[in-house]
């Protein structure tokens, strides 16, 4: 509680500072909208007295263009205010979203679609990876597509033990470094762009060129051009008869005019392509600023570097080059200086000239556009793993090792998606290979919790985070469960046949994972096999079970069915927990609390018919 309390009060610092200067922008903000006015409209004013009525202008025009000075000055000290006042009010957001999610206010998370492959389907709907009030709506500060997809990944595909540990490292450094990670969280969040805006400048840094198949058309461009100026400067000195320079201007701009309405249109297709996302590379760039900073001495960080070039910075320097052409190419939509540009268009094929540059730029470094984009995401899910570490200093880092023996022991173990004033932890301890533990209870007690927060941490401690447990020691694992099936009136398929079919998978997966000794099965079943009658139902279960510690596979399955502790086939390899609940009161007003405290043996009580009593069906 503790430390909830001081994660809660450091939020509320940080909270209250962004209001405070806030406000202060507001206020400069109030006094250079005014002083606009004050030095735009004397200005003005003196300027149209020098003109038409004084009869000694110039004092009263210095002083309009001093006015002018100032006006300028303050337009550009306000546009300064207001751009930090549009990134306070971010970072005030940033922090009360961090805020709702350390209290678990899920409304006040956002979120957003993640596309789950079909192969993870059952583990991430069974543990609520991914969607409303999930994993990933708890952890995730990712905001480009190649952030979203690597924190996805990292949660759906466990890590080496070696990639564990330099993640691990990378979280660890990441931490403390509350305003790195803002600084990080900030630049995603001013994308503010779809996912695809960034795919598509990844698919055109990728493509062919245009002019690849057009070393004619790159070559002709260059050459009228080369002709029109140098027609130009015969016409200006007239080194040739001024005839004949003029004819050969019109013959060029004719030429010119055709190449116009020949490839115009795919010109400014591939223009727009690099223009349009113009934003994206600007927000980018800070973001690449931020990894070449990361120490080289962190090995996940070392292999970042490595992934940017030559340099670490060399993504921000060319980058600077495209973003030079994209700013000379979007004078075309200045108001200033448009008609210019497209009149350059007749003479000097600006357009090609551009394209070609950046075309230049695409075969050089556009292989490695996707890697430096790679990186960011990669910094992105790592500073969303740093987060929850920070917020949760009770969390502890977990050890994932290859051991001989291959179990899960954890102390204090609680279910990540809840609040510590929820959250009940408990000890837990899962294996050796070739047994289970049973967990007993009545409804509500905990039981569903208690896999959940087994598979969740599981998930976490190897995607490299921490993990929501004292102490937390694990070998590398896969992961099954079964616990949400549902039927499908479309693929005519009942409720009981779709379980079946899931636990035939995860048998045989747990045969799979025999012949690879390395990673070791771990499942969760969850009250399987309930659609049929309660005799065939016990041996359905004690033989599904039994084909899994066969396999050498460890897990935890809930029942309500305590024979199963008793059943000749498991009684050898189970190990049988339960948890109870309380009734207290007198007949007609009871009340019943559960304290959600894992306890050794078999539940000694049930509710299902003091429920009845609750809701008013047991007349």
């Amino acid at each position: 509680m503790k430390e909830q309390d001081t994660t809660r009060n450091w939020y509320h610092e940080r909270i209250h500072d962004c209001e405070r200067r806030l406000a202060i922008r507001r206020r400069q903000d109030d006094r250079l909208a005014r002083a606009r006015v004050i030095t735009f409209l004397p200005a003005i004013g003196l300027a149209i007295y020098a003109c038409f009525w004084s009869a000694i202008g110039w004092p009263w025009s210095l002083a309009a263009g001093l006015l002018v000075v100032a006006f300028v000055v303050v337009v550009r000290l306000h546009e300064n205010v207001l751009r930090d006042a549009r990134e306070l009010r971010q970072r005030l957001y940033m922090n009360q979203t961090q805020l709702a999610r350390h209290e678990r206010r899920w409304d006040l998370i956002p979120s957003c679609e993640v596309a789950i492959p079909p192969d993870h389907e059952f583990v991430a709907n069974d543990l609520d990876l991914f969607g409303p009030k999930s994993l990933f709506q708890l952890i995730s500060l990712t905001h480009t597509p190649f952030g979203e997809d690597t924190l996805r990944d990292w949660l759906l595909v466990p890590a080496t033990p070696l990639e564990i540990t330099e993640r691990q490292q990378a979280v660890s450094f990441l931490a403390p470094k509350a305003d790195l990670r803002e600084e990080l969280d900030l630049r995603g969040r001013l994308l503010g762009t779809s996912r695809n805006c960034t795919l598509a400048f990844v698919e055109w840094a990728e493509s062919p060129p245009f002019f690849a198949t057009r070393a004619w058309l790159a070559w002709l461009t260059r050459l009228t051009t080369l002709a029109f100026v140098t027609a130009l400067l015969a016409l200006l000195s007239a080194i040739v008869p001024r005839e004949f320079a003029f004819l050969a201007i019109v013959a060029i701009s004719c030429v010119n005019l055709a190449l116009i309405v020949l490839f115009a249109g795919r010109i400014h297709d591939v223009l727009s392509r690099v223009t349009s996302r113009s934003h994206d590379l600007r927000q980018y760039q800070p973001l690449l600023e931020a990894i070449a900073t990361l120490p080289a001495n962190v090995p996940h960080f070392a292999r970042l570097h490595a992934q940017m070039g030559n340099t670490p910075l060399e993504p921000v320097t060319q980058l600077d080059a495209l973003m030079r052409l994209v700013r000379f190419a979007n004078l075309r939509n200045n108001g200033l200086f448009g008609l210019p540009y497209y009149v350059s268009q007749i003479f000097l094929l600006t357009d090609f000239h551009v394209v070609a540059r950046m075309e230049n730029w695409q075969r050089r470094h556009g292989g490695l556009v996707r890697p430096w984009l790679e990186a960011v995401g990669h910094v992105e899910a790592l500073s969303s793993l740093a987060t929850l570490a920070h917020d949760n200093p009770r969390w502890c880092m977990p050890i994932v090792e290859d051991v001989p023996v291959k179990t899960i022991t954890a102390n204090e173990l609680g279910h990540p998606l809840l609040a510590d004033v929820i959250a009940v932890p408990n000890d837990v301890v899962v294996g050796p290979p070739g047994s289970f533990v049973l967990v007993t209870g009545s409804n509500m007690s905990g039981k569903s919790t208690l896999l959940r927060a087994v598979g969740l941490n599981v998930i976490l401690a190897q995607a490299g985070g921490p993990v929501y447990a004292r102490d937390f020691r694990l070998p590398p694992i896969e992961l099954a469960t079964c616990m949400r099936i549902r039927d499908s009136l479309a693929d005519g398929v009942s409720f009981f046949l779709a379980e079946l079919r899931r636990l035939k998978q995860i048998v045989d997966q747990s045969r799979d994972r025999r012949a690879d000794d390395s990673r070791p099965l771990l499942y969760l079943l969850d009250e399987i096999l309930q659609g049929t009658n309660s005799a065939e139902r016990h041996l359905a279960v004690a033989r599904v079970i039994g084909r899994l510690v066969e396999s050498g596979s460890i897990g935890m399955v809930s029942t309500h069915d305590l024979e199963l502790a008793h059943s000749p086939e498991l009684s050898q390899a189970c190990r049988v927990v339960h948890f109870r609940e309380t009734f207290t009161g007198r007949d007609g007003d009871q009340q019943m609390t559960f304290d959600y405290q894992l306890r050794p043996g078999v539940s000694p009580t049930t509710n299902a018919l003091k429920l009845l009593d609750f809701v008013g069906l047991n007349d």
